[in-house]
């Protein structure tokens, strides 16, 4: 865990803390949300319908040759890590290993980080359909081929709805006005076009599933891809939606079932409610939950369950992760979540109430540590009394009146052979320690509830734990009181082929993950975690080191990241999912190093919301509002005075290879530190978007950035404070024509 970017996240966090608050010289925002119509709507023009762009078919990597083979100074060509089934190259006969000397009689070589992105820009520039000659060195033979490139295959993918949202009236935003007065408008639409046309590509071409859309791309990232400038206001509506399902005191898991896996683009059909709250009642719906979660897993052998249970984590790094990727699709993900809407229509505040009032009539005598112990079709349940219990044992049910108590069993977590668990704690100042993965409100091939009502609380655990849900459903819910979770990977809001939730209505928590968490929607899956109130502290990363830097950075993946994985030689690639971090009040800091906080990978969404409070936000790369390879990212402050630092960059609003990311602060006097492509930028196709109009804010970066292009494809957006009295400044990073 201790890495050096720790010693320079908390150097900087002290920093933070210590620094002076900024006097209040600039107006400020003259509503809670920003303005979209007002400062970035942009009036769609008549354009040509935009087609996609010719494509070889190879996986590219640079390849330095030796000079007696090249007279290129810069010594780096490209070679062929792997061909595309039935793609252009392909079919003119390209082999893995050849290397491209040189296109249409052009030498292809460069420095090795550009050579590929430049390679790709000759490919792109040419006509397709027409005969082009590629000459590639095959072993130490030159050989010349004839391919005939073609557009890159794509097919129509749904998208999501919402009505009205970008309904604005003639009225000319900020955004605009400043893109008519670069004549930049249509460059603006060109990367918007480039956009739309990546929402709609085959990730596998050649592949039988994707003979139709891809069945599990996000209807959301589609949208989003296509109207970039709405990410932040669709954040925000998406966010409401979620956390007004634990809003109040009689809070109803239904709601958040149904409004979670609508983010999976998946119905749930509304269960009737119990005609009685009590003991029977659950002991009857978790028996009929439990043959319902089987039902929909009967398309799966016992060799498959063992196999996605053995690569649950990390499969893309691993020979099997085509055949992972074969039988998840055979899960039946809108079965299984129908599965549970009679339990979730069950766990509600009022009806947990009654059934503790049931509990004690029934029992008599309940200040005692085990009340009943019994064997049922589901696996074991207990009854435990107001008195101090250690539970060792894993049991499907456990329902405990009070006490301070020792959770060492699975906790609300999923066991081969015990797909439903459930754990409903009333009270106490209750430590659960769990010594094996999938525990802690943890569903894999099933579904794994815990609700702990009341106490200051521990929750410790290792991987795939503490509200994560893979191929399943896996629901946390901590109530009043403290609460400190601790885990190593996967864990606090995760979910892959299903939905992982974790919510804490508690004051002051402390959530510290070291690798993959905390809002990490992985494919397939939405993970979400949703903190009601309180100064808390979220920490991510320090156990998976970077391959780009491995002394000193790691990777977070999490804090409101939504995580894909791109086709790479023989293994398919695939969308990611959503992860949503929601804040709702406090003073907070979040702590993360790359990939992280409001961003997002490979058709991906990450939204981190933070609505109040004078917040710090300390990450390395890729984060704080970035979408990277074709996904958005979003990173929302809705107010306070907040600081942001990214050591290396490439985040606080920043658009990468055919990425969205935007970065909003609606309020207060904020202090901004970044390295190099932050605060609106963009490359490759991308489009960042830094939207900070309000307050006296401090900025500095140390590289390229404050609405920048690094090169003439993609998009940089800056909107910042104006003088006092006057209207926020607009500067663009414009791709040329």
């Amino acid at each position: 865990m201790k890495r050096h970017y720790f010693s320079l996240l908390v150097l900087v966090f002290l920093f933070a803390c210590s620094r002076p608050i900024i006097p209040a010289l600039h107006e400020t925002a003259p509503s809670a949300s920003v303005s979209y119509c007002g400062l970035l709507h942009v009036q769609p023009i008549d354009r040509p319908e935009m087609e996609p762009k010719p494509y070889l078919g190879i996986y590219m990597a640079p390849k330095k040759l030796e000079q007696s083979m090249q007279a290129c100074a810069e010594g780096h060509f490209i070679q062929a890590a792997g061909i595309i089934k039935g793609s252009p190259a392909w079919k003119a006969g390209i082999k893995i290993d050849d290397v491209v000397l040189s296109l249409g009689g052009n030498a292809i070589c460069g420095d090795a980080g550009h050579i590929i992105p430049s390679f790709k820009k000759a490919i792109e520039k040419q006509q397709a359909g027409t005969p082009v000659t590629l000459e590639v060195l095959r072993g130490e033979e030159k050989i010349s081929l004839t391919v005939v490139l073609e557009r890159r295959p794509i097919h129509e993918q749904p998208e999501a709805e919402h009505p009205g949202i970008d309904k604005c009236s003639g009225r000319v935003s900020l955004l605009e006005q400043a893109l008519r007065n670069q004549d930049a408008v249509p460059v603006f639409f060109d990367i918007v076009d480039g956009l739309r046309i990546r929402s709609m590509v085959v990730h596998n071409p050649g592949s039988d599933p994707e003979k139709g859309p891809h069945p599990l791309q996000s209807n959301e990232v589609t949208y989003l891809m296509r109207h970039p400038l709405l990410a932040n206001v669709v954040a925000r509506e998406l966010s409401e939606r979620l956390s007004s399902s634990f809003g109040d005191r009689n809070w109803k898991g239904s709601d958040m079932l149904l409004r979670a896996s609508a983010l999976l683009d998946i119905a749930v059909r509304p269960a009737a409610s119990p005609a009685e709250a009590n003991f029977p009642a659950l002991l009857l719906v978790m028996e009929e939950t439990k043959k319902r979660i089987d039902d929909a897993l009967k398309n799966l052998t016992p060799g498959e369950k063992d196999l996605l249970r053995e690569k649950t984590f990390d499969p893309a790094d691993d020979d099997e992760w085509n055949r992972v990727l074969e039988i998840s699709l055979k899960v039946d993900r809108s079965k299984m979540l129908n599965a549970l809407a009679p339990l979730f229509t069950f766990l509600t505040h009022d009806n947990l109430a009654q059934l503790k009032k049931d509990l004690s009539s029934r029992f008599g005598n309940i200040d005692k540590p085990i009340l009943s112990e019994t064997m049922t079709a589901f696996g074991k349940v207990i009854v435990g009394g107001t008195r101090s219990n250690a539970y060792a044992e894993d049991a499907a049910l456990i329902l405990d009146l009070g006490g301070d108590d020792l959770y060492l069993n699975n906790a609300g977590g999923t066991r081969p052979g015990m797909p439903l668990s459930i754990v409903i704690d009333w009270g106490g100042d209750d430590r659960y320690l769990g010594k094996e993965n999938f525990s802690q409100g943890a569903g894999l091939l099933g579904t794994g509830v815990l609700i702990d009502l009341g106490g200051n609380d521990t929750f410790i655990s290792r991987d795939g734990s503490q509200g994560a849900g893979f191929w399943g459903l896996g629901f946390l819910y901590h109530g009043a009181g403290k609460a400190a979770f601790s885990a190593r990977k996967f864990s606090q809001g995760t979910g892959q082929m299903g939905a992982g939730i974790l919510i804490s209505a508690g004051r002051d928590d402390r959530y510290l993950c070291s690798y993959g968490g905390q809002g990490l929607g992985l494919f397939g899956g939405v993970g979400i975690l949703i903190d009601q109130t309180g100064d808390d502290l979220y920490q991510l990363g320090g156990l998976e080191p970077d391959f780009r830097d491995p002394q000193r950075s790691t990777q977070s993946y999490g804090q409101g990241f939504g995580l894909g994985a791109r086709p790479d030689k023989e293994k398919n690639g695939v969308p990611g999912g959503i992860g949503m971090l929601i804040d709702r009040q406090g003073d907070d800091t979040y702590i993360a190093d790359y990939f992280s906080q409001g961003a997002s990978y490979y058709y991906g969404l990450g939204i981190l919301d933070d609505r109040s409070g004078n917040d710090q936000y300390l990450s390395g790369r890729y984060s704080q509002g970035a979408g990277l390879h074709s996904s958005v990212g979003a990173l929302v402050d809705r107010g306070g005075n907040d600081f942001y630092y990214s050591s290396f960059g490439v985040g606080q609003g920043m658009g990468h290879d055919f990425g969205a990311g935007v970065l909003e602060d609606s309020g207060g006097d904020d202090q901004y530190q970044g390295g190099t492509l932050v605060q609106g930028a963009a490359t490759s196709g991308g489009l960042g978007i830094f939207l900070d109009p309000w307050g006296a804010d401090l900025l500095s970066h140390t590289g390229s950035g404050q609405g920048q292009a690094d090169d003439e494809t993609g998009m940089g957006i800056m909107i910042s404070p104006g003088r006092p009295g006057h209207a926020p400044v607009v500067t663009i990073g414009r791709g040329k024509d």
